[in-house]
């Protein structure tokens, strides 16, 4: 490796070199803002008569064993130079500036801007962009506006640079502007083939604020394939991922990651990229396969996010417009959390042959456990671990059957209720005295806007043919959430509502029964009842009333003669109703088969060790073999500590069961990592309850972490002895 400080025109090279921005980068990406920068900078280079001006580094590796270099760093500061000196050479041609040196011309495009001699075999400019940005940049030389491609930054910033040049009072000749761009200097580091070019990438990237996730991924994937391979995986593989997120692969990559890597929860994306890393180098992973399993996931990702669900009809994917119609409900919740858990489902349901209405049958069991647990103000993003955990645990039921070689007689859904229902605490689905109770009460106008347009969607289109897009008209302020009994109290709603009016108004303001959906707002919101049924003229213009709406929950207020409080009884149970048809409380018909030793998760907090040998344990649904309790604690928070280093290190700091030093007793400790301790003399029993003070403060499901059992014959010790295990118990 070396590094020299050069004039940019040096970086050019001679005229058989050629620049070439490998597949693995990013678009050119500067911006209109950036452009004017580095213009403003020549103009007071021009002005200032110094000799120089430092124009960033460069950093380059070589092509094979020729002339051609790769720009490993500083594509975007060649790029924008190059327009700038086309833009330049068209406002001459155009006759719109002049130049007074013979000759400059034709010298700045041949030594800048093409490569007579270089080794492409049809592509013979100096810089030679990502595949992407290439057509545009191609077009460029033809100085044929007509021919330009209009709608690529590429283009934007080189008609930029030509207004720039062409408006008067013009800043430069051509001759002023290549003594300018003569003046800047870099930093040229040349990477040599034993050099690791993604070794110095990463240093240059090293604060995370260059490039996103996903390019630091993509890089690290291609840069260290042949030119060759890198172009074919490109094409092959990642564009094709690029374009089915939308350019936006950084979430795909993260769900990708965390179902290929078996994790409980995503990575934080500010350490995507580095989890990355590990994962590919500690199993060794081949790139090329790894690219080939995204692409496969992708294409399931695409149709979550795009709402276009397909199921194997005939050995061929189809489109299902019932699938796809209660996957955008889902996505009307605006949540990933389900993503990962969709993913793999709809891979297996593919690969598997779903019918079209066992998938709906789980997207239907998904929605019912998400919207029963937002009307009770029950947060999704709890349930990340559980949907990160829920296909893999449905896979391990269907396989004990395999095992033990029985008939499993149900359907996939059926053992996915299963695993929601056995989920308890802050994961459980809500039973129905809870939900009835939290429909009553719940003050759904100060729920999140996205679970307001996903319920107010589903009560608006509750058994109607007819959709109305709820959620589109409430986003555009078409439709708003409108108060029946106003939030302010007049005269004549105090007379309507009687000698409660206070407790009533407190009670149900906020709630289902006192709320519609109305375009109309501001104009009739504090009105009596009877002018907001049936309309009233206004300035001299009648404003329609609910009778005039077009939304069938307000429509539906019109049978209504009054709003005392058994009108808002009597809507609230109507609603009530509505919301127990859409969610009713799923049932299964799945039985796990009996299991040889006894098996205890942390939910049964009423387990008492005693009198129990431990054989072994199941953790994030890998199982173990040991025998003596205290080690399993040490090994069950170690293996937390290898998933979530950086919160048990947090959690240490509150010094309870893990601690950030140890204390006097060193013994009493065991060391889990660099400044986390263990307590590990406590007996059995409260062993366990640190267990659970660990999983609670981690966001950790309970079902994590079963135990695996046998009884143990029971000692009749005499006067003076003790059980075994009593000073543990």
């Amino acid at each position: 490796m070396r590094g020299t400080a050069m004039p940019l025109q040096q970086v050019w090279g001679n005229g058989r070199t050629q620049l070439v921005i490998p597949v693995y980068q990013r678009n050119y990406s500067w911006n209109k803002e950036n452009c004017n920068q580095l213009f403003s900078d020549l103009v007071k280079l021009k002005d200032s008569h110094r000799n120089g001006h430092f124009f960033g580094s460069i950093v380059t590796a070589p092509v094979g064993s020729g002339l051609d270099r790769l720009i490993i760093d500083g594509q975007q500061r060649l790029t924008t130079t190059s327009l700038l000196m086309l833009a330049a050479i068209k406002a001459v041609k155009d006759g719109k500036m002049n130049v007074i040196q013979e000759g400059l011309l034709e010298e700045t495009h041949d030594n800048m801007l093409w490569s007579k001699y270089g080794s492409h075999p049809t592509c013979k400019y100096k810089l030679l962009p990502i595949e992407q940005d290439r057509i545009a940049y191609d077009r460029l030389f033809t100085y044929d506006d007509t021919q330009f491609v209009k709608e690529s930054r590429i283009t934007h910033n080189f008609n930029f640079f030509y207004e720039k040049l062409t408006t008067l009072p013009q800043q430069f000749t051509f001759d002023e502007l290549f003594d300018v761009i003569d003046r800047l200097q870099v930093i040229c580091i040349d990477l040599d083939n034993d050099d690791e070019p993604q070794l110095i990438f990463e240093s240059l990237n090293s604060t995370g604020l260059a490039l996103e996730e996903a390019d630091k991924i993509r890089n690290y994937l291609l840069m260290s394939l042949s030119p060759v391979d890198q172009e074919e995986c490109y094409k092959k593989y990642w564009h094709k991922i690029q374009m089915a997120t939308n350019d936006s692969p950084t979430m795909f990559l993260r769900d990708y990651i965390t179902i290929s890597d078996n994790l409980l929860r995503p990575v934080k994306l500010n350490n995507l990229y580095f989890h990355w890393k590990k994962y590919m180098e500690e199993e060794g992973r081949d790139r090329k396969a790894e690219l080939a399993s995204m692409l496969d996931y992708v294409r399931y990702y695409h149709m979550i996010n795009m709402a276009e669900i397909e199921v194997m009809q005939d050995g061929q994917l189809v489109r299902s417009a019932r699938l796809s119609k209660k996957m955008a409900q889902l996505r009307n919740l605006d949540t990933d959390v389900i993503n990962v858990f969709l993913i793999s489902f709809l891979k297996y349901a593919v690969e598997n042959s779903f019918s079209e209405d066992e998938v709906w049958k789980v997207l239907d069991l998904v929605e019912d456990y998400l919207a029963r647990r937002i009307i009770c103000s029950m947060s999704s993003n709890s349930l990340t671990q559980t949907f990160c955990a829920l296909h893999r645990d449905v896979l391990r039921s269907i396989s004990e059957y395999e095992k033990a070689e029985q008939l499993l007689s149900v359907p996939y859904h059926d053992i996915l209720t299963y695993h929601i229902l056995r989920r308890e605490g802050n994961f459980r689905i809500p039973r129905d005295n809870v939900f009835a109770e939290n429909i009553l009460t719940r003050k759904v106008y100060l729920m999140p806007k996205a679970a307001q347009h996903f319920l107010f969607e589903r009560l608006e289109n509750f058994n109607h043919t007819e959709f109305i897009d709820v959620k589109k008209q409430m986003q555009s302020g078409d439709a708003t959430i409108e108060h029946i009994m106003p939030q302010t109290l007049t005269p004549e709603w105090r007379k309507e509502l009687g000698d409660e009016a206070d407790a009533i108004h407190e009670q149900y303001l906020h709630t289902f029964a006192n709320l519609t959906l109305t375009g109309v707002n501001s104009e009739l919101s504090n009105n009596k009842f009877e002018d907001k049924k049936n309309g009233k003229m206004v300035n001299g213009q009648f404003i329609n009333g609910y009778r005039g709406s077009i939304y069938r929950l307000t429509q539906e207020l019109t049978s209504y003669d009054t709003w005392h409080l058994s009108d808002l009884e009597h809507r609230a149970n109507k609603i009530k109703d509505k919301l127990f048809s859409l969610y009713p409380f799923p049932t299964t018909n799945f039985k796990p088969l009996p299991k040889p030793l006894e098996e205890i998760s942390l939910e049964d907090e009423d387990f008492n060790p005693t009198n129990r040998s431990l054989v072994g344990y199941t953790l994030f649904g890998e199982e173990h073999q040991q025998t003596y309790w205290v080690d399993m604690l040490i090994d069950v928070v170690r293996e937390v500590y290898r998933r979530y280093p950086d919160e048990l290190e947090t959690l240490a700091q509150k010094d309870m069961w893990v601690h950030h030093v140890m204390g006097e007793e060193q013994r009493k400790y065991e060391k889990i990592g660099e400044g986390v301790y263990l307590w590990k003399n406590a007996n059995n029993r409260n062993n366990l309850t640190g267990l659970r003070y660990i999983f609670d403060e981690l966001e950790i499901a309970y079902a994590e972490l079963e135990l695996h059992l046998e009884p143990r014959p029971v000692a009749f010790p005499t006067d003076n002895a003790q059980s075994p295990d009593a000073e543990n118990e």
